[in-house]
């Protein structure tokens, strides 16, 4: 499955299905399409293994943006630790 970061004030990270970037692809115009085969030809787009932080550095980085409360941090420690990802 492709793996997409955004890079805002919180970094997100979205898991797009191959399925729903086909069906976006099948809505690009024959000249989109051609431009978009040529990127990929020419290696511009370089996709990345996921690499996963450490809980601790996940959090940390939504403290730093002081805009989530303590309590809210907490939470997401605690979510974070019992999600597939983080096990």
């Amino acid at each position: 499955m492709p793996h997409v970061t955004l890079r805002e004030t919180v970094k997100r990270d979205i898991d797009i299905p191959f399925k729903t970037i086909c069906q976006v692809v099948d809505l690009l115009s024959q000249r989109e399409k051609n431009l978009l085969i040529k990127r990929l030809q020419s290696n511009q787009a370089a996709f990345t293994p996921f690499k996963k932080d450490s809980v601790k550095a996940v959090v940390a980085d939504f403290a730093k943006t002081n805009l989530y409360e303590k309590e809210f941090l907490e939470d997401l420690e605690a979510g974070l630790k019992k999600s597939s990802v983080c096990r």
